[in-house]
């Protein structure tokens, strides 16, 4: 094979891998703002069941992305270990965060940001966490929670950083006077 047929199928690769990381991150930021959205549910627990249906289906949008075969059994064992990981007592610390929104003023406050941005955070986290591993080769079948626990743990942090960023408003871009976008100083 030619040096130049070498360097078309290695730029062809790159393309795929490009559109493959544009699409996946592109699914994760939908599924994200589905699950905030569904965190406003100011029915408790109705949010967790949300939330948890959005996090599936991104998870086998991404086997699609990623041409993995989805395995719904893997996945719910998955989610539930990584969602332990960062929430007490396997889902405690958001049962207890669904019954304070029943608190007249201060519940629905709390609810108003904190849920979605529980919810928000936690899906990106999901959703990074399986794009990474599918990205590596991995399946859903092969996906070791215990292993991806720290890498979990960076990533929620990191979506809550950028839940925390969107319910502020803090964009990096605001739209002026004429509509266009311009950048912050």
């Amino acid at each position: 094979m030619s040096e130049a047929a070498t360097s078309t199928v290695s730029e062809d690769e790159i393309s795929v891998a490009d559109e493959t990381l544009a699409l996946s991150k592109d699914c994760i930021h939908r599924h994200a703002i589905y699950a905030a959205v569904g965190g406003l549910i100011p029915v408790p627990f109705l949010e967790m069941a949300t939330s948890s249906t959005v996090q599936i289906r991104m998870i086998a949008k991404l086997c699609d992305i990623y041409d993995v075969r989805f395995s719904e059994y893997a996945v719910k064992n998955a989610i539930g270990t990584l969602i332990a990981t960062v929430l007490p007592a396997t889902g405690v610390g958001y049962t207890a965060a669904s019954l304070v929104r029943g608190v007249p003023v201060i519940g629905s406050v709390f609810g108003m940001v904190a849920m979605p941005a529980l919810a928000a955070a936690s899906t990106y986290a999901l959703g990074r966490v399986f794009a990474w591993h599918f990205a590596k080769g991995g399946t859903t079948v092969d996906f070791d929670a215990a292993e991806m626990k720290e890498r979990f743990k960076d990533e929620f942090e990191e979506g809550k950083r950028k839940a925390s960023e969107f319910v502020k408003g803090d964009a990096k871009k605001t739209t002026g006077p004429s509509g266009a976008a311009t950048a912050k100083a």
